[in-house]
């Protein structure tokens, strides 16, 4: 990442914190929203981009950070604080069960997507038939004095979330995932801990999306199962990683960012047909370029830059 796109982001993330001064109500709705989609797109990349082992179902981490954070608050009268600890606790245990249950027996990949999507399937259920944190009423959450605390909550989560993935790209640990991600066995050979690698990556991931259910959930003001549990938080988060450019730093920041844009403009015009239409875009462009928004623009880059490589595209980091 060159200086002047270090600076350029430097300088968007100074102007978000500043921007709750003048800025409208509904414009900061929408910017909570967008960060959401940020961390969340961003912590499935930690692990499965990096990785390849795509997970479908890594919104059951968005369900149990929700969940822990609602119990801890409301059934134990805890403080936020000591909830958010219990909404990062919970799933990195939730995560480390099923990481030795899955990323230890050589499951194949595509095999691990659709147990992850099961499970989280699973826990809706269990949770919906759990009277003792509401069933599947759900729970009231005693609402936020100002949405400005999930604002910059969710805004310093996905700055943390993407800063994490840039600091792991240029470290041997960095280094030892790209092994994985390119031939696990041969990279086993070399002597690369590969468990351990998805173990801490996998645990990480579900760390941070948790963070990111517990803030939405007190956002909300109330959670139940089916909200917690909802399959297009996972869905979301894939698709828009995948948009962007999988496997890269800024690429789920773009496809999130794009993607919130576009889904809000096509919600407001169109309200009637906008999740097809929706649809049919997200599928033409992924189809049309693989590689994500960030491939194209390194694509752009290199063409201004005069690169002969431009029209590639090439690989991007």
């Amino acid at each position: 990442m060159s200086a002047p796109v270090k600076w350029a982001i430097a300088a968007v993330v100074v102007a978000l914190f500043v921007l709750p001064s003048w800025a409208s109500a509904y414009t900061i709705s929408f910017l909570v929203s967008v960060f959401m989609y940020v961390a969340l797109a961003g912590s499935w990349n930690l692990f499965s981009g990096m990785t390849g082992y795509a997970s479908l179902g890594q919104g059951i981490f968005f369900g149990i950070g929700a969940y822990a954070f609602a119990v801890s608050t409301v059934l134990l009268k805890w403080h936020p604080v000591a909830g958010f600890v219990l909404a990062a606790v919970v799933p990195g245990v939730g995560a480390v069960l099923l990481g030795f249950f899955l990323l230890t027996t050589r499951i194949r990949v595509a095999y691990f997507a659709i147990v992850m999507l099961g499970f989280n399937e699973i826990a809706k259920t269990i949770v919906a038939n759990i009277k003792a944190i509401g069933s599947s009423s759900g729970l009231t959450i005693p609402p936020l004095p100002s949405n400005l605390v999930a604002y910059y909550f969710l805004l310093l989560l996905a700055v943390g979330v993407t800063a994490i993935a840039y600091a792991i790209k240029r470290t041997r640990w960095g280094l030892g995932l790209k092994a994985i991600l390119a031939d696990e066995v041969a990279a086993e050979v070399t002597g690369i801990g590969t468990v351990a690698h998805k173990m801490v990556m996998f645990i990480l991931s579900a760390i941070l999306i948790g963070l990111t259910g517990s803030m939405v959930a007190w956002y909300w003001s109330y959670i139940d199962p089916y909200m917690a549990f909802d399959l297009m938080v996972s869905f979301d988060m894939v698709v828009m990683a995948i948009f962007g450019g999988v496997g890269t730093v800024m690429g789920p920041v773009l496809g999130a960012v794009i993607m919130s844009v576009v889904k809000e403009g096509l919600s407001t015009s169109i309200p009637q047909f906008h999740t097809i239409v929706f649809g049919v875009l997200v599928l033409v462009l992924i189809i049309w370029c693989p590689g994500g928004v960030i491939q194209v623009v390194h694509a752009l880059r290199r063409r201004l830059q005069g690169s002969p490589g431009a029209a590639a595209g090439g690989t991007v980091r």
